[in-house]
């Protein structure tokens, strides 16, 4: 793998702006310079290989040859997803970036439906951002005349001015009443009762009209809600961004962590108050036990492909803050079982306990039952799959996707035995206050 030192720049949109008008352009932002999360960002554009697809039927280009055909999407990407072993200090220097939404593992085609299950690319070169050693490479396989502009482009410091955006919103729409939550979640819980299931995360979409560019929407909407599993990806006229918090699965070394949340309480303006809130939360049962429900799912998921023996949780019941609420998280890591890719456990794993629930299946059933919609990318997963068979993945929380002139978003919360329906609406609400704030120009009230 070779590599170029090109400027650091702390804010990596920097970087963006030169690229993003390119086909399949794609950004894994850690926010390192508002919310001083993460150490890396990447970014890349006009993979080589694209693949979408739609429960089994398949669209393929490979250097510029279509193919279209009916498989199972995960063994096609196995196909593609070579491991070479390259020697790189780098997260990511070749391979798969991309989604896999939440339906990727069903067979059968969704209608009516703007995004694909899985839009993945396999890239073989990025822009990687360190900000720790507060350096910036291009690395790529095989030098060509776009990564010549790159680093000619960056080979000196150059001062950047932030534009001024123009874009507005329109008809905001809360697409499920405060009566049919409270009514769906009082069925989760009779559900529960009767020894269905222990868990369900429900959730509630949100929609609104739109117009300007999203690349200008993320670049605020990251600053309004830094996260260190943000990302922005735009391919065929369809654009998501993700300000999530939430790593699903990572592999580095083939040791692998996963860090479910699970319990969240409001951020209050009042210091003192905030702080006492974060007490709250560490010691309020009902979220404990929800957070305890979904680390064990976790633990079983991750056994199904690491080493006997080898999965532990790390930490429990930590408390995270960001802009507008706080989170109770969880560590569970383990060494990966030889001869299991990254796309193994990323399988064996999906999509994440803690946007489906415990147990899984049933939870999952109930979920397609009540909210009668596709989730489609949100409660996914974005991230990248390097050819080393490192990974990093996020869970599609705070995930808005984006058609010529359509947004969408959702959000929900684990309903358990002991859920007060009113307070688990409420709560879905904070957790996306700032989007619904934004896109509603502050005229939504609750």
């Amino acid at each position: 793998m070779n590599k170029i030192k090109i400027q650091y720049y702390k804010n990596s949109c920097i970087y963006g702006e030169f690229i993003k008008k390119n086909n399949w352009f794609i950004y894994l932002d850690s926010c390192n310079d508002i919310g001083s999360f993460g150490t890396y960002d990447i970014l890349s554009c006009n993979p080589y290989i694209k693949m979408t697809s739609n429960g089994n039927f398949i669209n393929i280009e490979n250097n510029g040859v279509k193919s279209s055909f009916y498989d199972n999407p995960f063994d096609v990407i196995k196909k593609y997803y070579k491991q070479n072993n390259i020697n790189s200090e780098f997260p990511f220097s070749s391979g798969m970036i991309g989604y896999f939404g939440y339906d990727a593992l069903k067979t059968s085609k969704s209608e009516n439906q703007d995004f694909p299950d899985i839009a993945v690319g396999f890239y073989d070169w990025a822009i990687v951002v360190d900000h720790n050693k507060k350096e910036t490479y291009v690395v790529y396989k095989k030098i060509n005349t776009f990564i010549d502009k790159i680093v000619d482009y960056f080979s000196i410091r150059n001062t950047f001015a932030d534009k001024k955006t123009k874009y507005k919103f329109f008809n905001f729409h809360q697409n499920t009443s405060k009566s049919n939550y409270i009514k769906d979640v009082l069925l989760i819980k009779k559900y529960i009762s009767d020894g269905d299931c222990y868990q369900v995360n429900y959730s509630q979409n949100f929609s609104a009209k739109y117009d300007g560019d999203p690349w200008d929407i993320y670049k605020d909407i990251r600053k309004l809600n830094p996260a260190p599993y943000s990302s922005f990806f735009s391919f065929d006229n369809k654009y998501i961004i993700s300000s999530s918090p939430e790593r699903f699965i990572s592999i580095n070394n083939n040791c692998v962590q996963t860090k479910p949340i699970k319990g969240t309480l409001k951020r209050l303006p009042d210091p003192k108050e905030d702080f006492s809130q974060i007490d709250i939360l560490k010691n309020d049962e009902k979220n404990l036990a929800e957070n305890l429900m979904i680390v064990d799912l976790l633990r079983n998921d991750l056994s199904k492909c690491c080493m006997l023996g080898t999965v532990k949780v790390s930490k429990l019941f930590e408390i995270e803050s960001y802009a507008s609420v706080h989170h109770m998280v969880s560590t569970i890591e383990g060494k990966l079982e030889k001869n299991n890719t990254s796309i193994d456990i990323l399988e064996a794993c999906f999509p994440g306990g803690s946007i489906t629930g415990a147990p899984k299946k049933r939870s999952m059933e109930i979920i397609d039952e009540l909210e009668n919609r596709n989730r489609g990318v949100y409660c996914g997963s974005i991230g990248y799959f390097d050819e080393n068979n490192n990974m990093d993945t996020n869970i599609c929380i705070r995930t808005i996707m984006l058609t010529k002139n359509t947004i969408n978003f959702a959000a929900g919360g684990g309903i358990v035995h002991d859920s007060n329906p009113e307070d688990e609406y409420y709560e879905s609400l904070e957790k996306v206050s700032i989007f619904i704030k934004y896109f509603s120009n502050g005229d939504f009230k609750w």
